[in-house]
């Protein structure tokens, strides 16, 4: 009987030690990821307040993927709702803010019928990409 209790006793604190390393592990996930999302919407907004685009946003969404590394900021201007603006802040690249335009996926080709993608088709359409700093 006592081999028992033994048994369920270390099942039990092995179990609290697996189930607090996980909830620290999330948290630190989760707290570095706030982290490198600030750092990159800092330094892109510190570009675009420079290049005085900062009052034409419309949304903007930081996103951050641990497992590819990906952490860029999605922006949509007000005068442009059909591109979304992706600026990267990297490192390695002497900390310069890049960014590309993409068309936003409800507006692809397979959307000809609508009338918001015959109106934008009209418009001069161009990809770019250049470098903010």
């Amino acid at each position: 009987m006592k081999k028992t209790y033994k048994i369920i006793g270390i099942i039990v604190i092995i179990l609290i030690i697996i189930s607090v390393l996980i909830l620290l592990t999330v948290s630190h996930y989760s707290n570095y990821k706030k982290k490198e999302e600030a750092k990159t919407k800092t330094k892109v907004h510190r570009v675009l307040k420079q290049k005085g685009w900062e009052n034409k946003i419309k949304t903007e969404e930081p996103i951050f993927t641990f497992n590819t590394g990906d952490n860029y900021l999605e922006v949509t201007y007000k005068d442009e709702p059909y591109n979304t603006y992706q600026y990267y802040y990297d490192l390695d690249d002497d900390g310069k803010v890049t960014g590309e335009a993409v068309l936003k996926e409800k507006y692809q080709r397979y959307d000809l019928n609508k009338n918001k993608y015959k109106e934008y088709r009209k418009r001069h359409h161009f990809e770019e990409k250049y470098d903010l700093k």
